[in-house]
């Protein structure tokens, strides 16, 4: 193998690690961001159960059921039907 040859073995080497340095690994480093927010994101909508030293996370859609519950009437004990005997009782309605 003559010098040359090394020499271009040499800089096909560096040429590659700078194209991973300044493409694939900006490209890699963005990907990983996205996917960790989504995981994220996934958890905080379904929710997670609960662990050693950890309470259950109910999901999105278990706590909006939660607070809809709370602004209607469902017989005495949620917020609506609070604010209404409260309303009444100080004749503002």
């Amino acid at each position: 193998m003559s010098l040359m040859e090394i020499i271009g073995v040499l800089a096909a080497i560096l040429g590659l690690l700078v194209l991973v340095g300044r493409v694939v690994y900006p490209i890699w480093i963005g990907t990983k961001t996205i996917v960790e927010w989504l995981e994220k994101f996934r958890r905080d909508w379904e929710g997670e159960d609960a662990e050693p030293g950890r309470d259950r996370v109910p999901g999105v859609m278990e706590r909006l059921n939660k607070l809809d519950g709370e602004l209607s009437h469902n017989g005495g004990s949620s917020l609506k039907d609070a604010v209404e005997r409260i309303e009444k009782h100080l004749g503002t309605r």
